[in-house]
């Protein structure tokens, strides 16, 4: 008798405008049923569920009071052109331009500054992403299209990731659904972005392909001398595919790759930013790059309704910096499983990960190997959740003959949801969890004779985090909020000391943030939809030299707005606009230099549906606000003019 396996792909369906009221009332059911997990789970069809989380990424198992998400038609309705862009105009994410390096942004949760992404979990399709440096990861590989859903969760699934996951996890699921679009759009600067996606889902085969081609001339001369200015390339493309022997089996692979080269000018002075942020600074650097990555597995669906996922994988890459005749090459590899069992009344879930990354320049090569594994659980009473979960993780780290070091860590969380009735719930939770330093921080050169050797003045960071929240519908609106207190102690950064006399990567001692999250959506009418979003976070150093001196890099107020409105069915029309309050400089711990100007954007959107086809166009900041990093008093401009894109998709 031939196996049915329909009930595991659904077809995906054409896509089309929803008025805003549709969208929202889906929002508001999904809230409505996150709310009392233990209630969800009743269902006779936990195990058929759980197989659809798998393979079309409907996830349920994380509770989603600890979670922001963004779905298909919240990215669609932003008419953004890339995670970036998204991730800045719609969440409280800090978006910072890397020293003028668009495709590794620095992406920062409650307060970390320059090393806000050394302390977030990146997870694409299940798969962690890092560094073993202090690069930031890049997402310009990933089209915005090509993305069915993005989760920030908050101080939950420390155990899980280990090392790094400090302030939160931020999750990227590729589209598994049936249907493709193709996307050409046109911008400032001679901007072209083209992008497509397409998946075909049949009985027991589930195939998805994606590419994008982006070139641009930049806004920045790259010379005094010439009228060349900075610019930037980028093509990447992905295969992912599902096959399903059978009803207890599914066997996954995917393949990504991603080149790019970009030349982006040096910082320029205070006085020559406040003149005209495109002037070019003392040089320029070009770089070009390429990344692969891999992996293959499997997950099985026992009778007794244990699922087991088991994935191997790795990456190459490589990174030359033309001018400066540096080229550093990396490889790793991963392999990792998770065995979970979910019944009317708990979780049980055990896990771990083996991962092996090394790095090489100029003869010296970089090493770290990390071992983890967790156990989480969650208890469903009445209308409680209570969750918890333990993780032990050897790391090892090495560089050349130069130095070898190896930690053991133990982290855990406890968490507890009450769900006071189908539209309100409250949570708390508690989380340990750790950053040991990178390779770039244990590389320390003496003072004397400047021979490289192990830092003695750092340690693994260690964090206690503590929040408290709520989730809710009051009739036309949803409210979200938190509040935080994350304790440090052994945090790294670099920059001058007065014990040693010179500047290197070093502790600050004990810091504490203090801070709270606020979201609040309004759906109006049919056709208007408006969301506001709040952040606070105080971070402070507590000891070492610097006691009771602001954290440098970090804004103390984040505030983003939008506002949508459709005044015909198929006419969308968008005001978005995000503020960060002033910073002071990335090096300065002694709070005595000008702080950097507030960042501010100001966006408008509009596109129209007809058929399988929309056009949009989209111009942002709008105010032509001037928007800088700053680092030992250099200004690294960014968004500092308005500009123009438009373009046209198709969808099927």
């Amino acid at each position: 008798m031939k196996k049915n396996h329909k009930n595991l792909c659904p077809k995906g369906f054409r896509k089309k405008y929803f008025s805003l009221a549709a969208i929202l009332a889906l929002h508001t059911a999904l809230l409505a049923q996150s709310q009392n997990t233990a209630l969800l789970e009743k269902s006779d069809s936990a195990n058929k569920n759980l197989k659809l989380s798998v393979i079309l990424a409907e996830e349920f198992v994380e509770n989603g009071d600890f979670k922001e998400v963004f779905d298909t038609q919240s990215i669609a309705l932003s008419n953004a052109q890339n995670i970036y862009d998204f991730l800045n105009t719609n969440s409280l994410l800090t978006i910072r331009s890397n020293y003028g390096n668009p495709y590794t942004q620095n992406i920062d949760l409650r307060g970390f500054g320059q090393n806000g992404h050394k302390n977030l979990a990146i997870v694409v399709d299940g798969i962690l992403f890092e560094n073993i440096d202090s690069a930031p990861i890049s997402l310009n590989s990933i089209p915005l299209d090509s993305i069915q859903k993005i989760e920030i969760i908050r101080a939950k699934g420390t155990t899980k990731y280990g090392n790094g996951a400090i302030s939160g996890i931020l999750k990227i699921t590729t589209n598994r659904k049936n249907g493709g679009a193709l996307n050409l759009n046109y911008a400032s600067y001679g901007t072209l972005n083209s992008q497509f996606f397409t998946r075909s889902i049949r009985d027991t085969f589930n195939i998805g392909v994606y590419g994008q081609y982006q070139h641009t001339q930049g806004e920045r001369y790259l010379s005094n001398l010439g009228d060349e200015k900075s610019g930037s390339y980028n093509k990447n493309g992905g295969i992912t595919a599902f096959f399903y022997p059978s009803n207890d089996l599914l066997l996954k692979t995917n393949l990504n790759y991603a080149k790019y080269g970009i030349k982006y000018a040096n910082p320029i002075s205070k006085d020559a930013f406040a003149l005209n942020p495109s002037l070019a600074g003392n040089g320029h650097t070009h770089q070009k790059r390429w990344d692969l990555t891999y992996s293959t597995g499997f997950t099985n669906f026992s009778d007794l309704g244990v699922v087991t996922d088991v994935n191997i994988g790795g990456s190459r890459n490589v990174s030359n910096y033309v001018n400066y005749n540096s080229k550093y090459e990396g490889k790793g590899l991963f392999s990792n499983f998770n065995s979970q069992f979910k019944s009317t009344s708990y979780l049980a879930e055990i896990g771990g990960e083996i991962r092996q990354n090394t790095r090489q320049n100029l003869g010296q090569k970089a090493e770290v190997e990390s071992l983890l594994l967790y156990l989480n659980g969650e208890k469903y009473i009445n209308d409680s959740t209570f969750n918890a979960g333990v993780s032990t993780q050897r790391i090892i780290t090495k560089q050349s003959d130069i130095y070898s070091k190896q930690y053991n860590l133990f982290g855990g969380e406890l968490g507890y949801n009450y769900a006071l009735n189908s539209q309100i719930s409250l949570f708390a939770s508690y989380a340990r969890s750790f950053n040991v330093p990178n390779v770039d921080w244990l590389l320390y050169y003496d003072p004397i004779n400047f021979t490289p050797v192990a830092n003695p003045y750092l340690d693994v960071a260690t964090f206690d985090t503590y929040q408290i929240g709520t989730k809710g519908i009051f009739k036309i609106h949803t409210i979200s909020a938190n509040a935080f207190v994350i304790q440090g102690k052994d945090e790294a950064f670099f920059g001058f000391s007065k014990l040693t006399g010179v500047s290197a990567n070093q502790s600050l001692g004990k810091t504490q943030r203090i801070g709270g999250e606020m979201k609040f959506t309004t759906q109006y009418s049919a056709s208007l939809y408006s969301t506001l979003s709040y952040a606070y976070v105080n971070a402070k150093i507590k000891s070492s030299e610097y006691k009771d001196k602001k954290i440098p890099g970090v804004s103390k107020h984040t505030f983003t707005a939008s506002l949508n409105y459709l005044p015909l069915t198929n006419l969308n029309l968008g005001v978005h606009y995000k503020y960060g309050s002033k910073m002071y400089d990335y090096n300065d711990f002694n709070n005595t230099q000008d702080k950097t100007p507030n960042y501010q954007s100001l966006n408008l959107s509009a596109s129209y549906a007809f058929k399988d086809f929309e056009v949009y166009a989209s111009v942002n900041n709008l105010t032509n606000h001037k928007n800088a990093v700053v680092v030992s008093g250099a200004y690294y401009p960014y968004e500092f003019e308005h500009t123009f894109s438009g373009g046209v998709k198709y969808t099927w």
